[in-house]
């Protein structure tokens, strides 16, 4: 018979062989949570980030600004950043007339006020970004300027030192 039953060609090993090879696609798939690669995903979302948001549609943008770091974020800043998505997305639902509502962000934004200053404490230390403003603060690009006066050489009293070393 041609068409019988496949389970009687299958041999067991192939069915773990093809497991391993799906679970290890899988695992490929997942963003590295390296903190490179968590830089530079701040770098593509920190414009969102630092907007403030004005309508509901804003909200849920700065919401999915913050899960998408989310899915990237290292071990290092991982359950911090996690408590920080988590009251973005409360405060994205709050009822501003039920008092329940409000109470219930209040209390997860003191819970999360511990978090929320070690993941600005890290981003700041490895991406050079503060992220309650948007600015990059680790290096510029540009010397900044200074402030100069030219005066002239004659004008300028010197001192002759003499150093004695031992």
């Amino acid at each position: 018979m041609i068409f019988g039953p496949v389970s009687t060609h299958l041999r067991p090993g192939s069915a773990l062989l093809g497991a391993l090879i799906l679970i290890g696609l899988l695992g490929c798939a997942s963003p590295e949570r390296t903190a490179t690669n968590f830089c530079r995903q701040l770098a593509r979302e920190m414009p969102g980030i630092a907007e403030q948001p004005a309508t509901p549609e804003m909200i849920k943008s700065t919401v999915e600004h913050y899960k998408n770091l989310q899915k990237v974020a290292p071990l290092q800043v991982e359950a911090d950043w996690d408590a920080l998505t988590l009251l973005m997305e409360k405060a994205s639902k709050i009822k501003a007339s039920d008092p329940a509502s409000v109470q219930e962000v209040v209390d997860l934004s003191y819970a999360s006020e511990k978090n929320a200053v070690a993941a600005s404490t890290w981003v700041l230390a490895t991406c050079g970004v503060d992220i309650s403003t948007g600015l990059q603060v680790g290096s510029f690009s540009v010397a900044p300027e200074v402030a100069t006066t030219d005066v002239p050489v004659g004008d300028v009293a010197t001192t002759d030192i003499v150093t004695t070393l031992p």
